[in-house]
């Protein structure tokens, strides 16, 4: 499917929202997904058009600063635990989760990096993993670092 990466094949993808390029709830129900996951605000996400899709839905939303502000770590730091929370209630039904903000690579791979930190990895692997996967990950101004004071703080 377009614009869809997978970090964990059949578990945990990413993509753009719809609020940057348009969805087809039903390619992405075909194309394997079973739960959505926006970490902005939900823009341009239908509900009505997810619930009859039959897919599963959370909005936990993660700082949409560019550079990010002093008070979005604690933002942050509170969010992907919750963020964390559905993606494990998923995979213990099955349900294989794509996460998205606007374009795909911040907050998403934020969550990203944080859910292989929480499998075992260390930060710096978390994020190359997701760099690997999605190689603009990280790349909005201030990102780059907000990340690993993130992930840092969520390790203490």
């Amino acid at each position: 499917m377009q614009h869809l990466f997978w970090l964990v094949e059949d578990k945990i993808a990413g993509r753009s929202g719809p609020n940057k390029e348009v969805w087809d709830l039903n390619e992405i129900k075909r194309s394997g997904i079973g739960a959505l996951l926006s970490v902005n605000g939900g823009e341009d996400c239908d509900l009505a058009e997810i619930e009859a899709a039959q897919l599963v839905y959370a909005c936990i939303p993660f700082s949409s600063n560019i550079p990010p502000k002093e008070e979005d770590l604690g933002l942050c730091v509170e969010q992907l635990p919750k963020a964390l929370a559905f993606i494990r209630d998923c995979e213990a039904k099955g349900l294989p989760v794509l996460i998205h903000c606007r374009s795909g690579k911040d907050r998403t791979a934020l969550l990203m990096a944080y859910y292989l930190m929480e499998n075992g990895a260390a930060p710096l692997h978390a994020v190359s993993q997701v760099r690997a996967v999605r190689d603009i990950a990280f790349s909005a101004e201030g990102w780059d670092q907000f990340a690993f004071d993130v992930l840092y703080a969520l390790q203490d």
